[in-house]
């Protein structure tokens, strides 16, 4: 399971060594574990369709070129996730000086996309850099943009299911991960994994990577426990804000098991905003 960058516009979420840093971990300290709902209060945004949606990148970002889509997917998760922690923290997104709106998607995805910019110009490697190259970037380079900007404090990470659904009871969490071709289209309640067992996760895989992609884990929506109390992580699971538009999934979210989270291992990345 491998990928160097964006296979398309839908993705942006590159593999690259993210440094270690013990202290941004985050340990479930043994608190009760609930499921809970973080619904972004801000529109569902498209990184696809840009001209139709009026956003000209040469009018926004200096030496771009005029696209119809971007691969800035990790940014479009951030932009998402930092509307949310704003409006946990003041009670709205609509902050002075931000450029993030509760209602305007248009707006929002603007926002996305001059933050793509930025963050690609942390690399210090032009051919790493948007523009001119549509190269993605990471959840890592996100927070450490936002941090630059103090927008946040800082980032929490989790790497294991327990410690996700215990970062998740404090907000949303924006995920990197492969994105399967067998995912591009979600079952009839937004299930991109199917039932979450084994067999639907080897059939995810024998299905190919389409891409890395950066996504904005919303809420817990079902979460079980077995007699001992851990979590049967086949039978729990999240919903997940995705930025193709409300075309897709339920509604411009999707829903993946626990299960599946935890089968990809160190390939999947969890970092929450630190207000």
């Amino acid at each position: 399971m491998s990928y160097s960058g964006p296979t398309s516009t839908k993705f942006g979420r590159y593999q690259v060594a993210i440094p270690f840093r013990p202290d941004l971990l985050h340990l479930h300290d043994g608190s009760e574990l609930r499921e809970v709902d973080h619904e972004p209060p801000v529109p569902v945004l498209d990184q696809e369709d840009l001209l139709a949606q009026g956003i000209d990148t040469s009018q926004l970002v200096p030496g771009a070129q005029k696209v119809d889509a971007l691969g800035s997917c990790t940014c479009n998760a951030g932009t998402v996730s930092l509307a949310e922690r704003f409006a946990a923290k003041n009670g709205t997104v609509d902050l002075p000086g931000i450029g993030i709106s509760a209602s305007d998607a248009v707006a929002n995805e603007k926002y996305a996309i001059v933050l793509y910019h930025d963050v690609t110009d942390q690399t210090g490697e032009p051919s790493s850099e948007w523009p001119p190259t549509d190269c993605g970037s990471n959840g890592w380079y996100v927070a450490r943009e936002l941090e630059k900007r103090g927008l946040i404090k800082g980032q929490k990470v989790a790497h294991n299911m327990t410690a996700l659904v215990s970062l998740l009871q404090g907000g949303t969490v924006i995920m990197g991960a492969p994105w399967f071709n067998s995912w591009m289209e979600p079952d009839g309640q937004g299930f991109v994994d199917g039932d979450g067992s084994v067999d639907a996760f080897m059939a995810s895989l024998a299905s190919g990577v389409a891409g890395g992609h950066e996504t904005c884990i919303s809420s817990v929506e079902r979460l079980v426990f077995d007699a001992a109390g851990h979590i049967e992580l086949g039978k729990s699971h999240v919903r997940v804000r995705n930025s193709w538009s409300t075309a897709f999934g339920d509604s411009g979210s999707y829903r993946v098991h626990l299960s599946t989270l935890h089968w990809l291992g160190s390939y999947a990345d969890f970092r929450q905003f630190v207000l």
